[in-house]
């Protein structure tokens, strides 16, 4: 096999795996887009409560921040931590199906802790809004997928650019369809940018 027919079959090679590595979260995301806009359909349903109990301090000290945690059942990870304008201390933690708002209290030894779980239509939805870096293992495993997926959308179209130009030199339609591809993304990025 000569260098140009080798070359063209590791570019379509590429373009086949960058594509198989989109195809599934591209469906996850399609499929709980779709459960968004008909949630009327499939009811993402809230069930929420609170709690107030009574603490010592060495009880949620940073050292014995952990294990409190546990004992009280609050999973995910810190997406938002700040201080109230009373001085209390505010922590949410968050996974895709929990929510848990802790307020520290500072005068008195006492935690609030306002938590709401989805049902599983909510938790499906859930993995469409779960994003960024931070956290345990598994939600930096999902970011680093995202990220995966995101490159592999772009070598998908660089690679199918130079596969249609390969297929197509001297096709002026196939040309054409090309520039206003190029156009009518240039015009909508435009128009979302300004």
């Amino acid at each position: 096999m000569n260098s140009k027919y080798r070359f063209h079959f590791i570019i379509k090679q590429i373009h086949l795996y960058a594509s198989l590595a989109t195809a599934l979260l591209l469906s996850m995301y399609l499929l709980t887009s779709f459960m968004m806009m008909y949630h009327d359909w499939f009811k993402p349903e809230q069930q929420k409560q609170s709690v107030s109990i009574e603490v010592n301090p060495d009880e949620i000290s940073e050292k014995n921040w952990t294990s409190f945690l546990k004992k009280h059942g609050i999973k995910g990870r810190l997406v938002r931590e700040n201080f109230r304008g009373s001085g209390d201390l505010f922590r949410e933690y968050a996974n895709v199906g929990n929510n848990f708002k802790l307020t520290i209290f500072k005068d008195k030894n006492e935690v609030e802790i306002a938590s709401s779980h989805l049902n599983l239509a909510g938790k499906i939805i859930g993995f469409h809004r779960m994003r960024g870096y931070g956290g345990s293992l598994q939600y930096n495993l999902y970011a680093l997928l995202l990220d995966l997926v995101g490159i592999s959308l772009i070598i998908f179209a660089i690679t199918g650019v130079i596969l249609w130009l390969k297929l197509l030199k001297y096709d002026k339609i196939a040309w054409s369809i090309l520039i206003l591809g190029f156009v009518y993304v240039s015009t909508i990025l435009c128009y979302l940018l300004f």
